[in-house]
């Protein structure tokens, strides 16, 4: 039951809900107890990088 949460957390996180939201959801008081659920894919993170490159680049 424990790893449903972790893997439940991991994929919304990916999905691009914010850790605010998955901390409510999983009833944690702390985001950093959220921290340690919710796993960010190197998929993701190349994602998201890529993503303010462009945006820092189309305000110049």
């Amino acid at each position: 039951m424990h790893q449903l949460r972790h893997s439940h957390a991991t994929e919304l996180v990916n999905g691009g809900v914010s850790l605010a939201t998955i901390r409510k959801r999983l009833g944690h008081q702390h985001i950093q107890t959220t921290l340690r659920y919710a796993e960010v894919s190197d998929q993701t993170a190349d994602a998201e990088v890529r993503q303010w490159r462009r945006q820092r680049t189309s305000s110049f």
